[in-house]
């Protein structure tokens, strides 16, 4: 006897929600499915109730979306998180003085009970942030009275230990009660049945610090401050008139950190978002103008812009660091680490003036914020994201004849993508291809030929790991877990390949995200970065940082100097001192672009505008080039737009894309010298146009010459 078939309770809730006259694509199916308890087969629901659970969960959306912040700013210590769901995560903060003066206070992170979780899912369920606020007010002050009552020995106990140290050091207190308040501040523990051993665990090493400090020789640390952290930070005055709030958004990839981060820009008056790549800021700009908001976008080679806009996207090394915002969103964070560009998250991070500064990124951030806090005498939250949906490793390796579509096969050179991209069209996949080189319009193209459906299979390097919708991506397969990283080739960091790997499987696509790799060798490492580990510590841990302006001038005229290179030299040998809490950014290579810049008469500070426009300092026509601008500009003469033949190879279409954009960097410095903007701009689009026709003709191209082949041999 055949057995019924039992109806999918997706299917039933679609029924249900048509009949209610609303379109099936405007609900949430699975969240209305979870919300009524039904199971996943079988579920029978009447209308009515739909209806009602329909209404239940607007309200908690729109309680979720506004009036959360409401209730968490008319409560102290009480603080939300609303992830991609709408779902909120309460906690309360509970703060213990160790000293009478109040400062040098413990940070403990509770989650409300009883009376207050009561009360909060009350609010919820009627989307009144005012329904029993004032009781919601005594009991979270309930809370912390109990939790202090309940640390009140082992509190008692570190007092007793930290005045003993001021003791100890007698009269430099001042100086590790500065440190210790700083650390402090950075540090934030979670109330737990361990937590007065994590407490004493945690602050033996930060008080030996403080101690270590308080007794260094004063004369020493105050010449240490005037050309180290101290001078550094101090000059960023509109940041530092601010008393700024850090925020730590941690999580892996697909985890909702910065989408989190943007639901609070977005909620502020005024804001601005610094992004890692010109596509995300452009993506977000459109985010931020679809939302309503008044915004703008800059980037190194563009404007984009309302009258007085209220919230700005922008590519990071164009931070604002003199107009206050009321948020700000840094991405990527783990950039810090970056020899090439750290410096601009270093200028960001210690520099954006907003009175809340979120920072998103992974955990191998931490330790570098968390130092930069206490530096900057500046609070850190760690807020902790995990991924939305579960990211699992292939045991067996995944050949290239074997890539399914959905697959993204991600090598780490152009010549392995392009090689990649060879085999897999020939084995009848239609293939997109990002990588490095691409421009972002082509990039961006690329993606939403895969996400889509017009390519079947993405091959790409590691540029995939930041900005792009990837869409339907289930799987990344890994095709080498080494890389060139410019000096030369190493194994990826477990956070690399962690970060590549978590773009499979996006939430609201799919249901699980798939890793493999295409032989033997790449399995292992990536079990080690999906377990977890963590990627071993950098033996230097300085900031990168690099000369401003005002930097530069001021070595300049105490040298008497229009060199450029003696400046950069000098100011390397003062700043980066042994024990400097900085290192240089790429040193060499502007080094290298100073001697070619010095040659033109040119004032210093446009030589040193010239030595930082974004150009392939490693390609020699480009380098050239380069020189006869600064020639040009020195001469007072026009630069005309660059004339690209667009029969040209693959390589030389992506080099002159390359030109144009640093042609139009220069342009927004230089307008009357590199005056011809649009015809550049018309060069590049050109030449855009001819890559992303190249690899659209050649990404089917030699299945369809085999499959006509096998077709006239019958």
């Amino acid at each position: 006897m055949a057995r019924k078939r039992v109806e999918r309770t997706a299917d039933i809730l679609i029924d249900a929600v048509s009949r209610l006259g609303l379109p099936p694509r405007s609900v949430d199916l699975e969240g209305l499915r979870a919300f009524l308890e039904l199971p996943e087969f079988g579920g029978y629901v009447e209308d009515a109730r739909v209806a009602r659970a329909l209404r239940a969960m607007a309200g908690q959306r729109a309680f979720a979306e506004r009036g959360a912040a409401s209730v968490a700013k008319a409560v102290p210590g009480l603080k939300a998180v609303v992830a991609n769901d709408h779902s909120l995560t309460w906690t309360i903060r509970v703060t213990i003085p160790l000293l009478d003066d109040g400062r040098m206070e413990l940070r403990l992170e509770t989650v409300p009970d009883g009376t207050a979780a009561e009360i909060l899912d009350g609010m919820a369920e009627r989307n009144d942030p005012a329904w029993r606020l004032d009781e919601l007010r005594a009991a979270v002050k309930a809370v912390s009275a109990q939790v202090a009552r309940a640390l009140r020995k082992p509190v008692d106990r570190l007092r007793e230990q930290v005045l003993g140290d001021l003791h100890e050091v007698g009269a430099d207190a001042g100086t590790y009660i500065e440190h210790m308040d700083r650390s402090l501040r950075s540090r934030q523990f979670r109330l737990g049945p361990n937590l007065a051993r994590s407490l004493s665990d945690t602050l033996i090493p930060v008080r030996r610090r403080a101690k270590v400090v308080a007794r260094e020789d004063s004369r020493l640390r105050r010449l240490r401050d005037q050309v180290g952290f101290g001078a550094y930070i101090e000059k960023f005055t509109a940041a530092r008139r601010l008393n700024r709030r850090i925020v730590f958004h941690m999580g892996p990839t697909n985890s909702g950190k910065t989408y989190a981060a943007l639901a609070a820009l977005t909620a502020a008056a005024t804001g601005t978002y610094l992004a890692p790549l010109r596509l995300l800021a452009l993506e977000n700009y459109e985010t931020l103008l679809e939302r309503g908001l008044q915004a703008g976008m800059v980037t190194g080679e563009e404007v984009l812009s309302v009258d007085r806009p209220t919230h700005t996207s922008r590519t990071i090394e164009t931070a604002d660091l003199m107009r206050p915002v009321d948020v700000a969103v840094i991405d990527e964070i783990q950039m810090l680490s970056d020899p090439d560009r750290g410096w601009a998250w270093t200028n960001a991070l210690f520099g954006i003036p907003a009175k809340t500064v979120i920072v998103c990124g992974s955990d191998d951030a931490l330790s570098a914020l968390r130092r930069a806090a206490e530096a900057a005498n500046e609070s850190l939250e760690v807020v902790t994201f995990e991924r939305k949906t579960p990211l699992v490793l292939l045991d067996e390796p995944v050949p290239l004849e074997m890539v399914e579509p959905g697959d993204a096969v991600v090598a780490f050179s152009r010549r392995a993508v392009h090689e990649n991209r060879e085999v897999l069209v020939a084995r009848g996949h239609s293939v997109a291809t990002i990588y490095g080189a691409l421009s972002p319009e082509v990039r961006r193209a690329e993606a939403a030929r895969f996400r889509t459906g017009e390519a079947n299979v993405l091959v790409t390097t590691d540029a995939i790991g930041m900005g792009l919708n990837l869409g339907p991506l289930k799987r990344i397969v890994f095709s080498a877990v080494r890389k060139w990283d410019g000096t030369g080739e190493r194994a990826l960091t477990n956070s690399e390949i962690r970060q590549i790997a978590g773009r499979a499987g996006r939430f609201g696509h799919q249901e699980v995200g798939y890793v493999a790799a295409t032989d033997e060798t790449g399995i292992e490492p990536i079990r080690t970065a999906l377990g977890g580990a963590p990627t071993a510590p950098a033996i230097d841990t300085r900031f990168f940082v690099r000369p401003d302006l005002i930097a530069i001038n001021s070595v300049a005229q105490e040298m008497q100097t229009d060199s450029l290179r003696e400046v950069l030299t000098h100011f390397a040998r003062a700043t980066f001192y042994a024990g400097s809490p900085f290192q240089p950014s790429a040193l060499e290579e502007i080094l290298e672009v100073a001697r070619v810049v010095d040659r033109a008469r040119l004032p210093i500070q446009e030589k040193f505008a010239f030595s930082v426009c974004p150009i392939d300092r490693r390609d020699e026509v480009s380098m050239g080039l380069l020189e006869r601008w600064t020639q040009a500009r020195a001469a007072g003469v026009a630069v005309p737009a660059l004339r690209a033949n667009l029969g040209g190879q693959l390589d030389y279409q992506e080099r002159s894309v390359k030109l144009a954009s640093a042609y139009l960097w220069l342009s927004r410095r230089f307008p009357e010298t590199f005056d011809d903007v649009a015809a550049i701009r018309d060069m590049r689009a050109r030449s855009n146009g001819v890559i992303e026709r190249h690899l659209r003709e050649t990404a089917t191209r030699k299945a369809e010459r085999r499959s006509r082949r096998a077709v006239g041999g019958r």
